[in-house]
């Protein structure tokens, strides 16, 4: 009998170790998903934050372009290349009442012209998006760290008179529309065409005013200075 009871004993000591977790070994669970958790949501918050602000980002750029059209429309040139220096300054008005700067670094944004002895042939005002994931980078031809083309880190830009793509990026044909819309003239602005690869949309097309829609070729125009967001689409691109 006591032998018995020893082999039980026995027994039991080997198997108890598997029959379940410790209070410690939950504990430790218990505290690795905690860790994990506080992790995930971390993350997921700054991604939050980094978007938020680079959605203040685009609309102070697009908030410049449009004050810099409006600028030419009433002095047939764009600004001086000096005038986005001045955060918070009146520069720009009546066409911008403040200048933007980032809104984390209150840095000034990119005012790139495309001549240095000449503003009035265009340009691209750019900022620099925390979120590199942003597909619209890609969109426009630029990379998340290496920009634009006009500095490390622009790799966002709206054109004015121009196209956003950075320099010695590869445009491809533009190729007839299959699919043309009904012109329909609605105002001055209108998507001059981006870049094709393979058929497929590498750069979006961009919405500038163009004065007159129908000599360049316009399938359609608008009122709106971002032509309703429409340039992605090749069926909207102007022929020039």
């Amino acid at each position: 009998m006591k032998r018995m009871l020893s082999a039980h004993l026995v027994k039991l000591s080997r198997r108890s170790p598997q029959a379940g977790w410790t209070l410690a070994e939950l504990l430790i669970v218990v505290v690795i998903i905690a860790i994990l958790a506080i992790m995930f949501l971390l993350i997921n918050w700054k991604r939050n934050v980094f978007r938020a602000q680079d959605a203040q980002r685009k609309t102070d750029v697009a908030n410049i372009r449009r004050a810099f059209e409006e600028y030419y429309n009433d002095n047939n040139c764009y600004p001086s290349v000096e005038v986005l220096n001045n955060c918070e300054g009146n520069e720009l008005s009546p066409y911008l009442e403040k200048i933007p700067c980032d809104p984390t670094t209150q840095e000034p944004y990119l005012y790139q012209p495309d001549s240095e002895t000449n503003v009035c042939l265009g340009n691209r005002v750019c900022t620099k998006l925390q979120d590199w994931a942003d597909p619209d980078i890609t969109t426009l031809g630029c990379h998340a760290e290496e920009g634009c083309g006009w500095g490390a880190y622009w790799n966002y830009c709206l054109a004015t008179g121009t196209t956003v793509t950075a320099p010695g990026f590869i445009p491809g044909t533009t190729p007839t529309p299959s699919l043309t819309p009904t012109p329909a003239y609605d105002g001055p602005y209108a998507c001059r065409p981006g870049t094709l690869s393979g058929g497929q949309v590498v750069s979006s097309g961009t919405c500038n005013n163009v004065g007159d829609p129908a000599s360049y070729g316009c399938p359609r125009s608008f009122a709106e200075s971002d032509c309703q967001g429409l340039c992605g689409s090749v069926s909207y691109w102007c022929a020039q």
